[in-house]
Parts: C-alpha cells; structure tokens; sequence
C-alpha cells in the first residue's frame, strides 16, 4: 500500500516531492518532537504493559527553587512539574526510565523548534492555568504552498547522537483554533541529514487538532545510526493558510530497553465534543432493528389446548450473521492435530472461515489433498466455508499455475517459468474452464465464490487476454480491467457451474480502509458494472487491512458502506486486521469495537472475518487476536464480549394464560425447550428477519 510521504530527498529547501498523504482520521494522529540531556533510568528488563494511558492531571507551573518532581523508581529526577508527571505516567505503565532530549524542561525544549519558511510566523502563546504544561508556541501559515514541507517547525537535536534500532516517544499537545483560516493539518517526520527521504516516525503521522488542547503521543525507532547535530525532528505545515498551536513538548529516548510496540501512540484523549458517543447509540439502535426481531413460542398440552404458566428457556446456538477467520490451510493440516490451540480456537470462535490460499488457482492444482482436507474440517466442524478465490492473477503469490504464467507473457523464476510466451486466447479459456471447474468441483460445499480476487490491482489475467504481456510494468491504453468485458464472462461462468442461489462476488483492497478515494471510485465502477450485466453481482468483499494511519469514524464507515450497498448487493468485510507495530494493542482493541460494532449495524454486511488470528502464521506477523504463544489480545476480549456477550441471546420465562410467550432475540439458530406436566419438549429453530413462532407439545 501507498506509505506516507517522508518529504524531500533535499530537506533543507524542500523543493521536490509528492505530496504528503492526508490522513482521514486526524485526530487519532500520533507526533513528537526530538534531541536529548541524559536522563537515566534503570528498569530496562521491566515489562511494559499496553494500559491505556489517561488524560493528564493538570500540574503547577515550577516553583522557583527548583524542587525535584515526584516520579517512579528507575526514572531520574527532574524539576520540572510537567516533566515529572510525564515520568510518573509512563512508568506507570511499566515503561524503562528514559532520556529527556532538549534539555530538561518543557521550555527548552519548545526552545529549540524554529519555523523554516517566510511563509509562515511562530509566536509564544499564553497557555493558562488550566494545562500541565507552560510552554507553546502558536504557528500561522499565511499562504499556500507547493509542497506540506515547504512550511516546517524544525529543531535539531545538537547534543545527543542515536543508534540503529533505538526507540523515542514523542510526547506534545496539539490544538486547532476554531478562527484557523483552513482545517488545522500537520505531520510529522523525524530523519537525520544523510537519508532526507527516510522518516523514523511509527504509527500516524499526520493530525488534524481539534479546537482543544489533546495530548498526543507518537513513537519512532532509528533504522540508522545519527550523529548529535545531524538529526531532527520536524512539523510539516503547509498544507495551506491555517493556525495550528504546538504546546508540552517532550522527547524520550529508551535507547533499546523497550520494543516500540508497548509504546503508546496517538492521543491520550478524544476531543469533549457533545454527542461524542452518539456514534454507538445510533449503531445500538440499527442493530435492534436490523439484527433482531420477536421469537414467539406456544405450548400447548398433548390435548392441543393452551399451557399456562410452562416454563420456556430460550438458547441461542448460533450466529445468522457470519464471523469467520482466514484459515492457514497447509498449518492447520500439517502442523496441527486434534486439541491444538490453532484448532480449537477457529472452532470455537467462528461460524465461517475462507481458506488464505488453498483455493486459489494454482495451490488447487498442486495440493488439492490440503485443499480438501482442510475444506472438509471446517465443514464436520460446523463452519461455512467461503471460496477465496476462483482467479487471481498476482503471479508473486503463487496464484497462478505456471503454464498460464507462460501464457500471460512473463517469466516467474520461482516458479520455475523461463520462457514467456504470450497466448491470449489459451489464458482466456484457461480462466474460463478453471472457473467452471472448481465452481462445480466443490458444489454446495461453499457457501459462496469470490471470482475474482484484486483485479483493480493484478489485472494481469485481463492485461494477457487483451494482447499485453502481463509483466509488472505492463499497462492497458484500450481496456479498463474494472469495466473488461471477460469480467462479465467469469461470471457467466460461475453462474452456470454454482449450485442455484450460491452468492457470487468480487474482492479488492483500499476499498474501505484509508483514504484511497480514486480506488473506491473504481471499485465502484466495477460493482456497477457486474451488476448491471447477465450474471448478475450478489457479493461485495472489502478487505480492511488497517494501520493506524488508515482507522476510519463510524461516519466514515457507514458511508463506505453505503456508498457499495446502493446497488443491490451484501457486503463482507473479508480480511480484517491492524498490523501495525507502533499502533498499541489497547488502542487497537477500542478501534476493533468501534469498527465491528459499526459494520454490524449497517443491514447489507452479513459476514466479518479477520484476517488469521495468530501472529505466528499472520502475512505480516501481527494477527488481530493471538500473539505467537496464544497470549490474548485487547480486540479478542471485545470480540467475545459483542459476538457471545451483548449480541447474544439466552433467556427463560413462562406462558402467559394462551399459552404463549415472546422474547426478542438476535438472528440465528435457537434451541427452545418448554416444559409440559414435567415432560421436556424441545426445538430447533432458526429467527431471522420478520420473527418467528415455534409450537411446543408433547405431540410435536
């Protein structure tokens, strides 16, 4: 995926270079500002933990002689307030004392920042009695400029050198002016003078302040080795005429005591606007009305006359909607057995899975024994099973069997695929055949197939199909490959081998998660453009592959869902994860409950699976709920408490004098058991949309 512009190869003049990218979740940026004094501390073998770091309690201004600030064991002592509690509410978090960089105090560190443009001005600001800190500065750009960098507040750090591999926590207050002339914007970069074009800044880089002081903490970690002197840290301003405050700066270096994942990144606090929280309540109130509706039982006796008084218990056994999982195929069948954790855990946390691979072209072809084998765990296992994918034209994954590779015009070294031989008319009828074939192959099996999987962005099937080789640099001057017309005729395909009513769909990434507006809008074209033809498109798969840089609000969400649902189709959030090593677990669990419960309130989503769930066999070593030992994570415990917890339904009553009684429920499967003259009738029954009644008797 695209990464965050790092500025200027020259970061001196700051003359050349794209564009930084905008964050749309700005207030959940993370920056820091940096250089150093020593500031020892023992505890390196500490354990930092990941609590969520609270809200500062305002402290006085320092009093003029100087007296030490009460900070933890292991952190060194300091007279400045606001720097002591600093101390005091990291290493309340188990977190190795530190070194203050820029001096001491607050004021000497808000000392060595300058602003680097005629475009802009830098004056003091008053901050009050009401902040722990003393110290800020208010920045105005007074015009446009080319690039976000030609406006910084810059400060090098000229007393302290940095290593390869050393961790830093930024700490500073932001605020946004509500009379700023355009929405306060900022990010944030820290680099050294050899490698300008590098940025060292983990997690969010980019804010846009809110009209109240938020504390904000961003980690880094030095890929290089940086002489004092030569490094800096650096606020990029300009992105248009606008006021940003910059107040409570600090910076602490850990050397390499601690991992910069168990740093805390991002705001300490979210804005006090009103009606913060009305994002849940209205996410609470569409779930009612669309997750929900009234379970109706009547008892009568072995006669067919009404039992009053019987009583009734109400049991919910599974989930309509469906939570699922990417399943790792090849572990699960060859590194596992019966009682493993990997095992036991898909069972019991899911009610559908997707295979990560082997249903895709070539992993079928090669091994379908694990392709079967695993497909047929699920299945005795309970869970649906989705198929993911019939095609899927990236070659580097191994999606591709190396005879189509030839075909499409390019050689594959690891593959085994020397020669480039470009057959337009043998790949078309390869896909052709290849999806009526696996279609048809598993049956209803599957519960539904995406067709095609990232064409948006491997569109190599379509590039060879249409007479260009389908090598890495390869482009199409005459054919969209969202709009290509042997799209349709996958589907067609497909349609022809499924069982009657199987759900079709398509899948892509940067559809949902982040600020990739031109793909949406292609992905767009390409639902409307399925779904207008023959075949038909039932299915629209979002893979949401999150950094901290790329988090939405709810408003965001449901309006990308919105956005898709408009023409007629349902929707899944296929490959759900935040791999991220500077984004905390605690806050990846808030961001995880707010995201689930928002895509499970909007009514055309009717599937969420993550993406893997343990970081031993996660792409990217960062799954959403397990680390590598089966320690479990912050979004785990909000996953229980939502999927098994607050939308789950277990209760017990008795009949009224008809013999009835009714309860509201969430969809899915019940078990429903009433009591008649001390005989147990029991049922099972599904509650879906518009309710339902089950009748009870001894009879039944």
């Amino acid at each position: 995926m695209p990464e965050s512009n790092d500025g200027p190869d020259d970061a001196n003049d700051g003359d050349d270079g794209a564009l930084a990218r905008r964050s749309l979740l700005g207030t959940l940026a993370a920056a820091g500002v940096a250089g150093c004094q020593s500031f020892t501390g023992g505890g390196g073998d500490s354990t930092p933990t990941d609590t969520e770091t609270p809200e500062p309690t305002p402290t006085a201004t320092p009093h003029p002689d100087g007296t030490p600030a009460d900070v933890p064991p292991g952190w060194s002592t300091v007279r400045d307030p606001y720097y002591g509690e600093l101390a005091s509410t990291l290493g309340g978090q188990g977190l190795a004392g530190g070194a203050f960089c820029y001096g001491t105090s607050e004021a000497e560190a808000m000392s060595a920042f300058s602003v680097g443009s005629d475009a802009a001005t830098a004056e003091p600001l008053s901050v009050g009695d009401d902040q722990p800190f003393s110290s800020a500065l208010r920045v105005t750009v007074e015009e446009s400029t080319e690039n976000p960098w030609n406006v910084t507040l810059k400060g090098t750090v000229p007393d302290r050198s940095v290593s390869e591999g050393d961790v830093l926590l930024g700490v500073f207050y932001l605020r946004g002016p509500e009379d700023s002339e355009s929405t306060p914007t900022l990010q944030f970069v820290a680099k050294d003078e050899d490698n300008p074009s590098t940025n060292v800044v983990r997690g969010v880089q980019q804010a846009e302040p809110a009209d109240e002081w938020i504390r904000y903490y961003v980690p880094m970690q030095f890929d290089y080795d940086a002489e004092a002197g030569t490094w800096w840290t650096e606020l990029f301003l300009g992105f248009g005429p606008q006021t940003v405050d910059v107040g409570g700066v600090a910076l602490i270096d850990f050397d390499q005591n601690i991992s910069v994942s168990n740093l805390p990144s991002g705001p300490a606090s979210q804005p006090s606007t009103d009606g913060a929280d009305d994002w849940e309540a209205a996410a609470d109130e569409r779930i009612a009305e669309h997750r929900t509706s009234e379970l109706t039982v009547e008892v009568t006796d072995a006669d067919g006359q009404p039992v009053e008084a019987a009583p009734v218990d109400v049991t919910m056994r599974e989930h309509e909607f469906g939570f699922g999982a990417g399943v790792d195929g090849a572990y699960l069948l060859n590194e596992t057995s019966r009682g493993d954790p990997y095992r036991e855990y898909v069972s019991e946390l899911f009610n559908v899975a997707t295979l990560t691979n082997h249903h895709k072209w070539r992993f079928w072809e090669q091994e379908k024994h694990i392709s079967d084998g695993v497909t047929q765990w699920l299945l005795g296992e309970g869970l649906d099973v989705r198929g993911h994918v019939c095609l899927y034209a990236d070659v580097s994954s191994f999606s591709v069997p190396p005879d189509v590779v030839g075909a499409m015009g390019r050689t594959w070294e690891e593959g085994d695929v020397t020669e480039a031989d470009l057959d337009p008319e043998y790949v078309r009828e390869q896909t052709l055949s290849h999806v009526s074939d696996i279609v048809d192959y598993y049956g209803d099996d599957i519960l539904e197939w995406e067709v095609v999987n990232e064409l948006m962005h491997s569109p190599g099937f379509v590039q060879a199909i249409n007479g260009v080789a389908a090598t890495d640099d390869a482009s199409l001057d005459d054919v969209d490959p969202v709009e290509a017309p042997v799209l349709r005729e996958w589907f067609a395909a497909a349609r022809e081998a499924a069982p009657e009513g199987m759900p079709l769909a398509i899948n892509d990434f940067n559809v949902l998660a982040g600020p990739y507006e031109e793909d949406r809008a292609r992905y767009e074209r390409q639902i409307r453009f399925l779904a207008d033809s023959e075949a038909g498109l039932d299915a629209v798969g979002m893979e949401c592959h999150f950094s901290q840089d790329e988090t939405l609000t709810p408003g965001e969400i449901m309006d990308g869902l919105d956005r898709y649902a408009q023409y007629d189709v349902s929707l899944r959030i296929t490959e759900f994860d935040m791999a991220d090593e500077a984004w905390n677990e605690s806050k990846k669990g808030d961001f995880f409950y707010q995201f689930l419960k928002t895509v499970f309130s909007h009514p055309a989503v009717e599937e969420f699976l993550v993406w893997g769930i343990n970081d031993a066999n996660h792409w990217q070593g960062d799954a959403p709920f397990f680390t590598a030992s089966w320690a479990e994570k912050p979004a785990l415990t909000e996953y229980r408490d939502l999927v098994f917890d607050e939308w789950w339904t277990d209760t017990d009553g008795e009949t009224d004098e008809s013999g009835a009684v009714s309860t509201t429920g969430f969809h899915g499967e019940y078990e429903v058991t009433a009591t008649v003259d001390g005989q147990e009738v029991t049922e099972t029954v599904a509650l879906s949309d518009g309710g339902t009644t089950v009748e009870l008797s001894p009879d039944a």
